[in-house]
């Protein structure tokens, strides 16, 4: 059975609250008056430092440039990272947000390493430490090819497809795509793709290329090769649909998957109605459905459940992963350890 689960669209709205001074009488006799700092006053009291790597799972293979992101919170003035033993490098700030951000390059660290992001104070000082254990390879452990068809206008950026193959370059997959034929809406009158409109699509342009991934219209589907058919298209039949990806489920596992439809039209609005100009809607809903063409998922009761560091790649498409990562963006270290990537081995 075809089990298909989805990308959504989240919007926010923020609100603040004011607090009002108060000042209160204690006696008939004698008065005191309270007076409240704001809370970001500069007299508030520091903040223990802390750091979280975010993008980084234990024992996972690295290759080549990797991007390393570490959540820093609290009271400090710089940011670095290590390999083991050997010499500091600065990290940067990824805009206003409290992620820093470096590339690693892994090219002379071959082996067993252990990275290192600390936090120091203004004395030079560490104040807060957090480390992983990876392996440095020499070649790709991995490999996946992406046919893209996409609707006439609706070509995937080339900006996406170069983040989402030197991301995945630095955790040793090799991603290999193939842009292949511009098509049309079967049913153009109702202004979105349907599962039947995708279907027919699948069944007329899925090409073999490297593997013989055809399902004939969704009726053999092929979950487990390393093949992979996308269409970049328009709409889906909901508004807040974004994308979407068929998988197999093993109870609440999920294994891999095919079958991928972007609904461009509605990135492209997100993007437009959000101040997004770098393709960031375009890269996070791709590589989110990517994600779970490879098994990147966490499900309950048979539904997706979103990873909750809204920053993340698997988290809805928001304004933390979306706009404020921009050029950063990343798969949270609990998400990308469900990857089933044996499937792909070299």
């Amino acid at each position: 059975m075809l089990k298909k689960i989805l990308c959504g669209l989240l919007f926010l709205t923020f609100l603040a609250s004011l607090s009002a001074q108060a000042f209160a009488v204690t006696c008939p006799r004698l008065m005191r008056t309270a007076f409240s700092f704001d809370s970001v006053s500069p007299l508030a009291k520091p903040s223990k430092a802390s750091v979280n790597i975010r993008n980084m799972v234990a024992g996972d293979s690295v290759y080549s440039t990797v991007l390393v992101v570490a959540q820093v919170t609290g009271t400090f003035s710089a940011v670095v990272y290590q390999i083991d033993s050997g010499s500091q490098y600065p990290m940067s700030r990824v805009g206003t947000t409290n992620r820093y951000q470096a590339s690693w390059d892994t090219t002379t660290s071959v082996g067993s390493h252990t990275l290192y992001v600390r936090a120091k104070d203004s004395g030079g000082r560490v104040v807060a430490s957090a480390s992983v254990t990876v392996t440095v390879v020499t070649s790709y452990q991995w490999e996946l090819y992406y046919e893209i068809d996409y609707i006439i206008g609706h070509a995937p950026p080339q900006v996406m497809l170069d983040y989402w193959q030197n991301y995945w370059k630095g955790h040793a997959v090799k991603l290999t795509y193939l842009v292949d034929d511009a098509v049309s809406d079967p049913t153009p009158s109702d202004g979105c793709i349907t599962d039947s409109d995708f279907w027919s699509l699948e069944s007329t342009y899925n090409d073999v290329w490297m593997y013989d991934d055809r399902s004939n219209g969704g009726a053999n589907p092929q979950y487990f090769l390393k093949e992979k058919w996308l269409l970049y298209g328009t709409w889906d039949t909901s508004p807040n649909v974004g994308g979407y990806t068929y998988v197999s489920l093993s109870g609440s596992d999920c294994q891999a998957g095919n079958y991928i439809f972007i609904a461009d039209s509605m990135v492209d609005n997100w993007e437009a109605a959000n101040g997004i100009t770098s393709e960031g809607g375009d890269v996070i809903v791709t590589m989110h459905e990517a994600g779970h063409s490879i098994g990147i998922a966490v499900v309950s009761g048979g539904g997706e459940v979103y990873d909750p560091d809204y920053y993340s790649i698997m988290s809805y498409m928001r304004i933390e992963n979306g706009k404020y990562m921009s050029s950063y963006w990343y798969y949270s270290k609990e998400y990308w350890a469900t990857a089933n990537k044996g499937y792909y081995a070299i």
